[in-house]
């Protein structure tokens, strides 16, 4: 690995875990702006997804530096191009994801020959050295909107109307085919959202003081919906928690309520950052939790009651028997 100077180190949002940055790298590609630059990269979300994990593996699990591997090794993990590999890492650096501290050059003869008393082989060239960052402020990345395309001009696309006159035994022209009838659209019924459901987006919208008391809880339910957060298994004291601990790992604060300016999209952000952590760091809820400790004590009380009927058991069958005296 080419050396990196320590102070290049200096200023970059170090990831306090892999988990961390997985986490982070794909909430920041849910994103308007992150589906804008997979889609000019052309790499699909599957491939994308695949490509950080195996990146990963090669980076240092506490700091997430030491990425030295050349695009070459990434496409064998991958089992791709090395075309793709390429572009991986251009997504993960346009995402903010990743920084590129040292670029690979090819080496020194002084720098050769200790790369082949070090691993026997010949090698010339050393790969870039990467680190993988947590992006700077994923909220404002969240309220990016996707480029408005150029319209469309209709005078730049007129076609030429000259007809030519038909010849004189020219065959007459076949009549057009009658066109059906366009089925009327109806839309689909709106199915009833679960109740954990319905809870929550209440919830969300009575007590987070940045939302809007006006906002419309079908809404919010809405943005849960989409963000892929389970309402079913997790309340509204384990999303605070979620939030909590998420914060901590990003090391970022939470806005206040004079700072959000589109609480819709706020509330997006944070909550495909919450489905993103409680799917990969495994949070258990309060009330699994509690069960799980008062099942605990269940046992036992019930493994206590038995060792106490067993030794009641045993005292019984050792103790002496009365001697039966004859008449």
């Amino acid at each position: 690995m080419l050396p990196v100077d320590e102070r290049t180190y200096q200023g970059l949002r170090s990831p306090t875990s892999i988990a961390a940055w997985l986490a982070a790298t794909e909430t920041v590609l849910a994103t308007s702006a992150g589906e804008t630059h997979r889609r000019r990269i052309s790499m699909s979300r599957k491939t994308f997804l695949k490509a950080i994990r195996a990146e990963a593996q090669f980076a240092n699990r506490h700091t997430g530096r030491g990425v030295a591997t050349s695009h070459e090794t990434l496409a064998r993990a991958l089992g791709m191009s090395v075309s793709t590999a390429r572009r991986a890492r251009d997504l993960m650096i346009a995402l903010d994801c990743a920084v590129r501290v040292v670029t690979g050059r090819y080496l020194t003869v002084q720098e050769r020959l200790q790369a082949t008393a070090h691993h026997g082989g010949v090698q010339l060239r050393a790969a870039s050295v990467r680190a993988l960052t947590i992006p700077k402020n994923m909220a404002e990345v969240t309220n990016e909107h996707l480029t408005t395309a150029s319209r469309f001009n209709p005078a730049a696309h007129q076609l030429k109307n000259s007809p030519r006159r038909g010849k004189p035994h020219s065959e007459a022209a076949s009549r057009p085919q009658p066109q059906r009838k366009r089925a009327k659209f109806e839309a689909e019924p709106i199915q009833p959202r679960p109740l954990p459901l319905q809870k929550l987006a209440a919830a969300l919208v009575y007590e987070i003081p940045w939302l809007p008391r006006d906002l419309s809880v079908l809404r919010v339910q809405r943005i849960i919906y989409r963000s892929g957060f389970d309402a079913e298994r997790f309340r509204y004291a384990d999303l605070l928690t979620v939030w909590e601990r998420l914060d901590s790992e990003l090391h970022q604060t939470p806005k206040n309520a004079g700072d959000v300016k589109d609480p819709e999209a706020y509330l997006a952000s944070r909550m495909k950052l919450a489905a993103v952590y409680a799917r990969y760091f495994q949070f258990i809820p309060g009330h699994e939790t509690a069960r799980a400790a008062q099942d605990a004590a269940a046992a036992r009380t019930a493994q206590q009651a038995a060792a106490r009927a067993a030794d009641r058991l045993l005292r019984a069958e050792n103790a002496p028997q009365p001697t039966s005296t004859g008449l």
